[in-house]
């Protein structure tokens, strides 16, 4: 299985999505294989999965239920269990407010592939749900099938949480509109608009006061302290130049981000930056070599790009100069990658 240092999930919502398909009709061992895992692995809770398997892992869901909708159908599901100790969290929250609150404070505890933020204005409540930008240009159905998850998967949570039917008053997606939106309608019982500058859902701000129905504030206090430890773990743990290949990936949206861009980010100089990523030793040359060679192989994987668009995609002005790159990471062409893809 690949390192997923910098981005990843867990694999607990693995589970919850492969679990979900096979309940669809997909077989589960070969769902398993054809994603690259095994069925043990959906056991071990610790184990995650990084931004290319969890991409692979959807695809082959999608393709082998032939659904659509797949991320509504998981969603619907979905329970606070599946986030870990931030459902935990959760449920012991003495307001749904609080524990919207709380998903977004704490959701990187469960995943490093998305954002999740709240917003007031007026008399609404608004969630927000963002697939970082390398997802959106690496798989872009299952970036869009992740937000469907995810609104699903929240006003299901919402229901569990308050004991109340709660659905959202509006929602937006940044995707194109699908043939037949009936499935939205049946689920959130809305109907979205799509081609939006965002991806959210929005609530009535009276709805989000409801109280929740297991709230414990002993138990809240002490979820709450275990995720801050976590949390405070894993940024001690972490390198700088897991930090640095993380933020490049993060922002990769048009093209990738320049030295220039991430040491603002960082708010160094690039002697600095660069100072740092030498003690670990590496340079932010070969960070950008090590992303550039995993999103090329995402895109062509994905097939909805040429090889001249992926290579300008990736800051390359001329398309043979990304081919001798691509033939230095891997061995082949990309065009020789995609001819291999498609036959295997």
């Amino acid at each position: 299985m690949e390192n997923p240092t910098s981005l990843w999930v867990t694999m607990p919502i693995i589970r919850n999505i492969i679990y979900v398909s096979v309940e669809r009709g997909a077989d589960l061992q070969r769902l398993c294989q054809e994603s690259g895992i095994t069925p043990e692995m959906l056991e071990k809770d610790d184990v995650l999965a990084g931004l290319e398997l969890n991409c692979k892992i959807m695809e082959t869901a999608l393709r082998l239920t032939s659904d659509p909708f797949l991320g509504l159908h998981i969603g619907e599901t979905t329970s606070p269990v599946v986030l870990g100790l931030v459902g935990h969290l959760m449920e012991s929250s003495p307001d749904l407010k609080t524990a919207l609150a709380n998903l977004e404070q704490f959701v990187r505890a469960v995943t490093k592939l998305y954002d999740f933020y709240t917003e007031i204005r007026g008399e609404e409540f608004i969630l927000y749900c963002e697939p970082i930008p390398a997802w959106n240009s690496l798989s872009p159905e299952t970036a869009s099938m992740s937000v469907d998850l995810a609104f699903s998967g929240t006003m299901h949570i919402v229901k569990l949480l308050t004991g109340k039917k709660l659905y959202p008053v509006r929602m937006s997606s940044r995707y194109p509109r699908p043939r037949d939106t009936r499935e939205y309608v049946r689920v959130l019982k809305i109907e979205p608009s799509f081609n939006q500058p965002c991806n959210c859902v929005v609530l009535r701000l009276r709805d989000v006061q409801l109280p929740i129905i297991g709230h414990n504030p002993t138990l809240n206090a002490f979820f709450r302290e275990l995720l801050e430890k976590e949390i405070a773990k894993t940024r001690e743990q972490e390198s700088f130049a897991n930090e640095v290949r993380r933020a490049v990936l993060q922002n990769f949206n048009t093209t990738l981000p320049q030295l220039t861009d991430v040491v603002e980010l960082f708010r160094v100089t690039p002697r600095t930056l660069q100072r740092k990523l030498k003690d670990e030793g590496t340079s932010f040359q070969e960070i950008t070599e090590s992303v550039k060679s995993e999103l090329a192989i995402g895109l062509l994987k994905n097939r909805s790009l040429t090889v001249n668009e992926v290579a300008y995609k990736l800051g390359y002005a001329e398309p043979s100069v990304f081919r001798r790159a691509f033939k230095k990471w891997t061995g082949v062409s990309p065009k020789g990658y995609v001819n291999n893809q498609t036959n295997s």
